[in-house]
């Protein structure tokens, strides 16, 4: 080496020391933000079209069927990601629903000789109460070269929503076919309908830069362990409640990056979540009297949201 730096001329030596990198943009925004950066954090706002299923089975029969679905449901956004070392990465994210409407639709088939319902009430003035959601993942590189990032992992997930239906309309089959139609009183509290869904999934996580733009992705594939649905039936004083041991789920996220400065992004995330039908077993409860009758595998479940967000990111 002193040879090389004895053999230059002055010159070279002043032009090398002065030149600028040769391209400062990839200087600036080409660094890899996951090793100059262990700790980053984003937070943003979005909409959420949430849906959920309830159902009441008598062996293979369906007795009845309940349609819960919000749309165009404000959320807000936090999370951070952090790299452990030994190529192991640690993210987490919380989804806050930020208040909503929504709408139900309960169907009965009390005749099995009728292959039509018999009872039916809609239910326009349905509030969404509660969505929660919540996501915690780790995951171990495969392959990373700086702009390009694959990787393997795997973590738990937790969702709570519920809905409160009131007021509405029915249709009802008492001495014959649809002969009943009526309208419950506005206000007045018919339904609630709570899901509690924790989930623990594997994950594949890709990851690709160009510029001061990101794109990434994550497929999440597993189960719900302990899916509970808790149903109250307020004019009947009646609360039904299903345990789910095991419901398969799958998920996916896709999010776009674009770098303002060194530590500050702009980003757009599209997420998709599933649980799908499963059964479990029953618990009716008389809210007045606490006298409880059980139900093997009388009761199904399942749940959907797809939802999308804009938000800042930023590293230290």
């Amino acid at each position: 080496m002193s040879f090389i730096r004895n053999s230059l001329p002055g010159s070279l030596w002043v032009a090398l020391l002065i030149a600028p990198p040769t391209s400062a943009q990839d200087a600036f925004y080409g660094q890899n933000q996951a090793e100059a950066s262990p700790v980053r954090f984003f937070a943003g706002v979005g909409l959420a079209n949430i849906k959920a299923g309830e159902y009441v089975y008598q062996g293979d029969y369906k007795v009845s069927q309940l349609d819960w679905e919000s749309k165009g449901v404000k959320t807000g956004t936090i999370g951070a990601e952090l790299e452990l070392g030994y190529k192991w990465r640690l993210k987490g994210r919380l989804d806050v629903g930020l208040g909503g409407n929504g709408h139900m639709v309960d169907r009965d088939w009390l005749l099995p000789s009728i292959d039509d319902w018999t009872h039916q009430s809609i239910h326009p003035d349905t509030g969404l109460d509660r969505y929660i959601n919540l996501l915690i993942e780790a995951d171990r590189s495969l392959i990373n070269t700086g702009s390009s990032r694959v990787a393997l992992g795997g973590g738990i997930g937790f969702t709570d929503v519920k809905w409160t239906a009131r007021g509405g309309s029915y249709i009802y089959s008492t001495f014959s076919l649809h002969d009943t139609v009526g309208n419950f009183a506005d206000g007045e509290k018919g339904i609630s309908y709570e899901q509690r869904i924790p989930t623990l999934f594997l994950s594949a996580n890709a990851e690709q830069s160009l510029g001061r733009f990101t794109l990434s992705g994550t497929a999440r594939g597993g189960a719900s362990v302990g899916f509970k649905g808790i149903d109250d039936h307020w004019m009947r004083d009646l609360r039904f409640t299903d345990d789910i041991l095991f419901a398969p789920m799958v998920g996916a996220t896709v999010t776009a990056d674009y770098q303002l400065l060194a530590n500050t992004s702009l980003y757009v995330s599209g997420d998709f979540q599933k649980v799908f039908t499963a059964r479990g077993d029953s618990t009716v409860r008389d809210t007045n009297t606490g006298a409880t009758a059980e139900f093997d595998d009388a009761g199904k479940g399942d749940f959907q949201s797809i939802a999308l967000s804009v938000g800042v990111k930023g590293s230290f």
